[in-house]
């Protein structure tokens, strides 16, 4: 018999049963994979370190380990500089929650003048939540101490694993080619090409964005008055890196710190410039600086960031766009999955013809004119 076409159904089957299954050894595997990933991500960036190395002469292991080792030192002093901005903060901390506390007393006055609610019933919705709060303490003494736990495990496994891979790169692609026919030699190659570049191009792009927003918001916050305006700064352009959804974290973290610390018309100010840093980014610096690395749609950024929260928390927020760039990559090479990558990527917008204009097409204007008089003469 000859060979049918699947029927749409078993496709979409296929396909529906297929994502259910990723997406569970995502959740389940997440502990092994977390890392990995950052691994791969950090690999791939230091791919290039590596080789120049190699080809002056300097071993595999040790040219991997120069190359971490570098990484390391920028990672330390970005680490560092974050680290003394919170203890200062932390030192400052109890006079915040007494002006915090104070500022609760001052909402409680105005709501009992404006709408006329009696004190004691005021209070008693405060206390009702202080208690709840307290009963939440437990639980949540937890997850900080497992998120804790978390991160330090990322900090003893990622560099191994950076390590390894970096040391085993070409062994990984002999794998990836065994795994399909000859003929599809040129294909993986091609695929694994891109992917590098893909990532490499938006990872170093994000990098030096993130840079330039950190600058600026400093800037600004200096200007502003703002006290911890280095923190706040710097905080607000990692948590940009987030799309979206990361903008927003970072008006509520700064309008809760300042408005402890200054007066409402700076607060109302930092997060106008904030806002205003973020548009400037998304609409001039983004573009610039990452250009068309990675070609995702609005829809599907939005869902890729809640997915990766959902399945891996805060690491998959970071993580979800990477990942996505690398299989749009894969969709756009793989002939049959070509759907997909139309799904994930951009509409495209229809070429608009370039009008000729300058000199030369003045001419070429005037010198058709003479030759269409001569051949009616």
């Amino acid at each position: 018999m000859p060979n049918q076409p699947m029927p749409f159904y078993v496709k979409l089957c296929c396909s529906l049963i297929s994502i259910l299954l990723i997406t569970y050894i995502l959740y389940v595997g997440q502990h092994i994979l977390i890392p990995l990933a950052f691994a791969s991500l950090f690999t791939i960036i230091l791919i290039g370190p590596c080789m120049y190395f190699e080809k002056r002469g300097v071993p595999k292991g040790i040219a991997a380990l120069i190359s971490m080792l570098l990484a390391a030192t920028l990672f330390f002093f970005i680490f560092y500089f974050i680290s003394s901005q919170i203890s200062s903060f932390k030192n400052d901390l109890p006079a915040l929650v007494k002006q915090l506390q104070a500022g609760v007393l001052d909402v409680q006055d105005w709501a009992v003048k404006t709408f006329r609610i009696s004190s004691s019933k005021f209070q008693e919705v405060v206390n009702s939540a202080t208690n709840e709060a307290f009963l939440n303490t437990s639980a949540l003494l937890s997850s900080t101490f497992s998120t804790v736990s978390s991160t330090l495990v990322l900090m003893v496994l990622v560099p191994i694993y950076t390590f390894l891979l970096l040391l085993y790169r070409n062994l990984i692609v002999k794998f990836f080619v065994a795994c399909f026919k000859p003929e599809h030699e040129k294909l993986v190659f091609t695929v694994l090409h891109k992917t590098r570049l893909v990532v490499k191009g938006y990872v170093v792009g994000l990098f030096i964005e993130m840079i330039i927003v950190a600058v600026i918001n400093c800037t600004g916050f200096l200007i502003l008055g703002v006290k911890y305006a280095l923190l706040l700064g710097v905080i607000a352009a990692i948590l940009n890196l987030i799309p979206y959804l990361g903008i927003f974290t970072a008006c509520i973290l700064t309008v809760l710190i300042t408005l402890t610390t200054n007066t409402p018309a700076t607060v109302l100010s930092a997060a106008i410039m904030l806002i205003g840093v973020h548009l400037i980014d998304s609409n001039i610096l983004l573009p610039k600086i990452v250009g068309s690395k990675v070609k995702l749609n609005a829809l599907v950024t939005i869902i890729g960031v809640i997915a990766g929260s959902a399945l891996w928390g805060i690491p998959g927020m970071f993580l979800a766009i990477p990942i996505i760039a690398v299989l749009k990559v894969l969709f756009d090479e793989v002939q049959s999955l070509n759907a997909w990558g139309m799904l994930l990527g951009e509409e495209e917008k229809p070429a608009k013809k370039k009008k000729s204009t300058g000199l030369f097409s003045w001419f070429m204007r005037k010198d058709g004119k003479k030759k269409i008089m001569n051949k009616e003469e």
